[in-house]
């Protein structure tokens, strides 16, 4: 199962985009745990992740929380600001799990 991490600035707008990652989930036979936080919420919810993954309107944090969890072990990412507004879920869950796959290599 893959346990990704959806962060904004109040953890509400990326339930949308979360609801969408997991119908695609469903549709491809992938297990998957999507959950959306404020990335306030970081150090609380890092552990249990396989992927943080950072919508458009907190992406500027990604150095920043690169650097601040690099002992964490866990990847960041970004999700392309037209892909959150329209939705894409299956896009943006196919981009999850290859980054979680090819950090999962790397180590």
């Amino acid at each position: 199962m893959y346990k990704i991490v959806l962060c904004c600035q109040n953890g509400a707008s990326t339930d949308l985009l979360a609801v969408e990652m997991e119908k695609a989930a469903e549709q491809k036979g992938i297990e998957v745990s999507i959950n959306a936080y404020p990335y306030t919420k970081l150090d609380v919810v890092i552990d249990d992740a396989d992927l943080i993954l950072l919508a458009p309107q907190v992406r500027f944090k990604l150095k920043t929380f690169e650097k601040q969890y690099a002992d964490k072990g866990v990847p960041f990412m970004t999700v392309d600001p037209s892909d959150y507004g329209l939705l894409k879920g299956d896009k943006v869950l196919s981009e999850c799990v290859a980054k979680i796959e090819s950090s999962k290599t790397e180590k």
